[in-house]
């Protein structure tokens, strides 16, 4: 059986993150950081893009398994690059710099524990076949994280410093 052409494989590792040994999903996602911090100001491109991305990782992950790579190979990472990316999709960011770092560490810190720990109903999306498994259960994490991340920006400032 074929491998992927090489096409497939470095739009799928994210540019060979997928090969790194243990934690490609980690610099993956570490990866989509500056993508994001830099269309937060334009967030109907940065959603475009999450689609186009999303959709050609369905299609992506689906003809590497049917070449001969596992359900959810290692070396897809393409889907936890989405996925970050959705966690800081339309997020109430501060205008600080300080701010932003902090957000876009507690979303990335949130978003890693998700698809690390794939609590239900997680693990069970990830079981979806052709390819959506691959991308849905990174982008469900996404949205929880967007989520968390919203109720968390909604918590005043005072609170937190005990004004």
């Amino acid at each position: 059986m074929r491998r992927p052409n090489l096409t497939a494989r470095l739009g799928l590792s994210v540019f060979g993150t997928g090969y790194i040994p243990k934690g490609g999903g980690t610099v993956a996602s570490l990866v989509a950081l500056p993508v994001a911090w830099f269309l937060i100001p334009y967030p109907l491109v940065l959603a475009a893009m999450i689609i186009l991305v999303s959709v050609l990782g369905v299609w992506g992950s689906y003809y590497a398994e049917r070449r001969g790579w596992e359900h959810d190979d290692k070396r897809i990472t393409l889907d936890e690059f989405c996925g970050m990316l959705l966690a800081l999709l339309w997020i109430p960011a501060p205008q600080s710099i300080w701010g932003k770092l902090i957000i876009f560490g507690l979303g990335f810190g949130i978003f890693r524990m998700l698809d690390i720990l794939k609590p239900p109903p997680l693990r069970s999306i990830e079981k979806l076949p052709k390819g959506w498994g691959v991308m849905v259960d990174d982008l469900a994490a996404g949205l929880i994280t967007n989520g968390v991340l919203r109720i968390i920006a909604l918590i005043p400032i005072s609170m937190i410093y005990g004004y």
